[in-house]
């Protein structure tokens, strides 16, 4: 009898030990329905990439009114799977948080490809001209021309020097209405003679701090204006601006290739005085926003602290919703190596053609500089800096430095954003004060921009730019960005391949000479990591970029698994699903058939 006894305790203990182990895995399917956990969608059979250090990879995911609502296996997911519940078999594919960009401008080479010259596809000064002539051709009527893409190398000189475009061969093809037509890198405008004459632009006009007039060697102005000189053509270029419903229509253009390429969000750093804001704010209304956005607003030298924190106040208090949020404010600390505005602490080489000792300069002046990051860290404001030289780093984290000293430490986060040369005790600093470095994989080889800034800096500070490792080794938060439309290829794919094999991610260039400083790869997770997860945080966002319970549901669903294949080929993989708020915006074709 007490064995009998005994062997009932024993039944009862196993039960219910048994039911605890399901209750802690995932609710059985009776406690499921009871709590009304009927899922809309439910992915299965798949390898999960959480992000989520207590839960690093899953089977499956069931999704609910746009959140997570379960994380786990494929047979404890059932138990949320309903007669309206749409299943997917992912049969082994795999599942990411859905990528973020941590540095882009919305709505990217739309602007151009819808309403003005697109020169991104072009490479020599003879195609970016004939387009030019053949834009006017077609639009008689236009009072002004604009135009994207343009690239430096083309006009590099034989003692190794650049001075970019001239207008003279703008004006061939269009002498009587302005011509701005903005560098691919976005740090330069080429311009014809009319545009000059408007802005009251001559051989006497002087450079601004942190800006350059190019000349042609009579002194005359050549036609190519530099980062902080282009504000001279600022009231021409103003006649050129866009509406906001022609914003709208490029918003959704980008929306929609974004969503193709398994992105779900997006740091953007476009402002154009509000009216991309504004724009994307009426998509919401309309309910035609699907990709999450926090949204930086720029301010320039001569803008006031007290002016830029009323404006940020204003701002986060109008736009602060699941889909649109501001409370990020851009500064330029420099400009770029190629444009010789980029601030270095060693000098230029020689074949940058600015003497022995030019360093570049900042874009501002330190004191005003500290003064409006001071405020603005004070106001509880988060700073995106650009910084492409190792001297304007230095620059941003003395600014972060004594943001911290004065008004007590925060977690803004505060970002530097290229960070293309780095001081190694610099990287100690931006670890210790936990300042986020936002950096675009994609120019890690030695693309297009590696022949300029060798030419500029010399061949071994070139090779020597990004070092990815040492940064992620002591601490730093690393953001995967494109900075696209400068980068015209912003596929986040693309950037992992290249932030791992630090080699051109196109097929057609992987086995030639294009690898740069191999040492600082990162890992495939660690990109994985910088293109989801960390930019989320970059975002300060806690309920994006990790796929856990009560985490809106932005995943991308994967054609294999990039972390089990050969680097190389990364940026093959196919995009299959993209999921925004529990729905599928992108759906490759063969899964629709």
């Amino acid at each position: 009898m007490n064995h009998i006894i005994g062997h009932k305790k024993l039944t009862v203990l196993l039960a219910l030990t048994l039911s605890l182990l399901i209750v802690m895995g995932g609710m059985t399917s009776l406690t499921a329905k009871a709590a009304g956990a009927q899922a809309t969608l439910v992915l299965k059979n798949g390898i999960i990439y959480t992000m989520d250090a207590e839960k690093p990879t899953a089977e499956a995911v069931a999704i609910q009114d746009g959140k997570i609502i379960f994380v786990g296996t494929s047979t404890q997911a059932n138990a949320f799977v309903g007669a309206t519940t749409k299943v997917i078999d992912l049969q082994g594919k795999m599942v990411s948080p859905g990528f973020l960009d941590g540095h882009t401008h919305v709505p990217g080479l739309w602007t151009s490809k819808l309403f003005a010259v697109d020169l991104t596809a072009m490479k020599t000064n003879e195609e970016f001209v004939q387009a030019v002539a053949a834009y006017r051709k077609n639009h008689p009527e236009a009072k002004i021309i604009t135009g994207t893409g343009w690239v430096n190398g083309p006009y590099e000189l034989k003692d190794g020097t650049n001075p970019g475009p001239k207008k003279e061969d703008l004006d061939k093809v269009v002498s009587d209405i302005p011509v701005l037509l903005r560098s691919v890198d976005g740090h330069s405008t080429w311009v014809n003679s009319k545009v000059l004459e408007m802005a009251g632009v001559t051989k006497d006009t002087k450079s601004p701090q942190g800006g350059l007039i190019e000349h042609n060697p009579d002194g005359s102005v050549r036609g190519t204006l530099r980062d902080s000189a282009r504000n001279l053509i600022a009231d021409v270029q103003a006649l050129g601006n866009l509406t906001k419903e022609q914003y709208k229509e490029a918003i959704l253009k980008y929306q929609e290739e974004m969503h193709s390429f398994g992105m779900t969000g997006v740091l953007n750093l476009s402002d154009d005085k509000g009216m991309i804001i504004e724009a994307m704010a009426e998509l919401e209304k309309e309910g035609k926003l699907t990709m999450r956005v926090a949204n930086a607003i720029n301010f320039k030298p001569g803008d006031k602290p007290e002016d830029a924190v009323k404006t940020m106040q204003e701002a986060r208090s109008k736009y602060n919703s699941d889909w649109l949020r501001v409370n990020t404010v851009k500064l330029f600390a420099d400009g770029v190596t190629e444009g010789k505005t980029a601030y270095f602490v060693e000098p230029y080489d020689r074949h940058a053609g600015m003497g022995e000792h030019y360093h570049g300069e900042p874009i501002w002046q330190v004191d005003d500089f500290n003064r409006m990051v001071l405020a603005l860290d004070k106001a509880g404001v988060q700073l995106h800096i650009h910084a492409i030289g190792d001297g304007a780093v230095n620059a941003a984290i003395n600014a972060f430095e004594n943001a911290g000293k004065t008004n007590g430490t925060h977690n803004l986060r505060h970002t530097i954003t290229h960070v293309c040369s780095i001081l190694d005790s610099d990287i100690t600093r931006m670890a210790k004060l936990g300042v986020v470095a936002s950096l675009q994989p994609f120019w890690f080889y030695k693309d297009q921009y590696f022949d300029l800034e060798k030419a500029m800096i010399g061949e071994k500070r070139a090779l020597d730019m990004y070092p990815t490792r040492k940064m992620w080794d002591a601490g730093v938060v690393i953001t995967g960005g494109s900075d696209f439309p400068p980068t015209p290829d912003y596929r986040p794919l693309n950037g992992i391949e290249t932030g791992v094999t630090r080699n051109s991610p196109y097929p057609t260039e992987q086995d030639t000479d294009m690898v740069r400083n191999a040492a600082q790869g990162l890992k495939v997770q660690e990109m994985l990591q910088a293109f989801t997860k960390n930019v989320a945080f970059e975002m300060n966002r806690s309920d994006l970029g990790t796929i856990k319970v009560g985490n809106k549901a932005d995943l991308v669903v994967l054609g294999q698994d990039i972390t089990k294949i050969a680097p190389k080929n990364i940026s093959e993989t196919p995009i299959l699903y993209t999921i925004v708020d529990g729905k599928i915006v992108f759906e490759a074709k063969q899964q629709k058939n």
